[in-house]
């Protein structure tokens, strides 16, 4: 058995409360900061408006005291409208906000948070909505609802849209991506990069990155950085299945901008009342559970450790890139 499963195992027979469900929130003029020990390190999870845009989203993830994700950029990402613009996340037009956060609700074990406090609990749950702006005359583009559920060392993402705009063309939309820090290779199991794969120096135009058709079964990328790892592993559930995006267009781009996505749509019609939503869980871990994927010879197989609704699962990631979830 590997030694983290076996450290959890061991907890789980003395119930140590300092391992199992026992996040600490605070709740402080209006920012959050989450703390939970997890067989998979010491999480410390942060949400505060952040970004040019200002928006309310996690803003800074770290492993045993170590920054690993830093929000000073997009990791849940904006629409680029056809030949018009960006909205939404970092992006701004001009010296124009593109969206801006209406409300904010906090929940602890479904319990509102309402003013400044500390309190322990087993899943925090933040609400947030947003208003999205056309890029070219700041009119209403579309309303954004996001719902982040956290326990352990994931954050489960659920976002929606919902389109208030005469009809445009939707160029891309990443949806979620990663500002992971550090981050020197990369794993698609499903994709190109079936064992761990170095990136490039230099990031613009040299990008990893490969198409619809060529990796079907193709749900999560894991980064590597000296510090830990992350995981980004999208569901089929609305814009996951990728049923906006042509065959023959790019789903995975790696190291651009310093950046890695999941795309979602790519050159798609939307008008006023047309909904989206997607769904993505972000993980953060010290060690993967199990790791076959550094050598060609090697099944591609790779297992790691995340929460779901405060209870710790075990993700397998198969050699075409599916997941099986099951509890620990």
């Amino acid at each position: 058995m590997n030694s983290i499963l076996k450290s959890f195992a061991a907890a789980l027979l003395i119930g140590a409360p300092t391992v199992i469900n026992a996040a600490t929130v605070t709740f402080k003029d209006g920012n959050i900061s989450y703390a939970e020990k997890t067989p998979w390190g010491d999480i410390d999870i942060d949400f505060a408006r952040c970004m040019a845009n200002k928006l309310y989203t996690f803003s800074s993830v770290s492993i045993d005291g170590v920054e690993v994700n830093h929000t000073e950029s997009d990791n849940i990402g904006p629409f680029l409208i056809d030949q018009k613009g960006w909205s939404g996340g970092n992006h701004l037009n001009g010296d124009r906000m593109s969206a801006h956060t209406l409300g904010v609700k906090v929940y602890v074990d479904g319990r509102e948070l309402t003013h400044d406090c500390t309190v322990d609990g087993k899943v925090l749950t933040v609400e947030v909505s947003n208003q999205l702006l056309h890029p070219s005359d700041d009119s209403d583009l579309a309303r954004e609802n996001v719902v982040y559920t956290v326990s352990g060392n994931s954050i489960d993402v659920k976002v929606s849209h919902e389109f208030q705009c005469a009809p445009e063309t939707i160029e891309r939309y990443y949806g979620m991506q990663s500002m992971f820090v550090n981050e020197f290779e990369t794993l698609t199991p499903g994709g190109a990069f079936s064992t761990w794969t170095t990136y490039p120096v230099t990031s613009t135009g040299n990008e990893l990155k490969f198409t619809k058709s060529s990796a079907p079964g193709f749900t999560t990328f894991i980064e590597h950085s000296k510090n830990g790892y992350q995981a980004a592993h999208m569901t089929a559930d609305g814009l996951g299945d990728r049923h906006m995006v042509r065959d023959d267009d790019i789903i995975f781009i790696g190291n651009s901008w310093t950046k890695t996505y999941h795309k979602i749509i790519g050159m798609q019609p939307v008008k006023a009342g047309d909904r989206f939503n997607w769904h993505g869980i972000y993980s953060w871990f010290r060690e993967p559970i199990s790791d076959n994927c550094r050598t060609a010879d090697g099944d591609r197989s790779f297992e790691y450790g995340a929460y779901i609704d405060g209870s710790p699962c075990l993700f397998h990631l198969n050699p075409d890139g599916t997941l099986q979830i099951s509890n620990l």
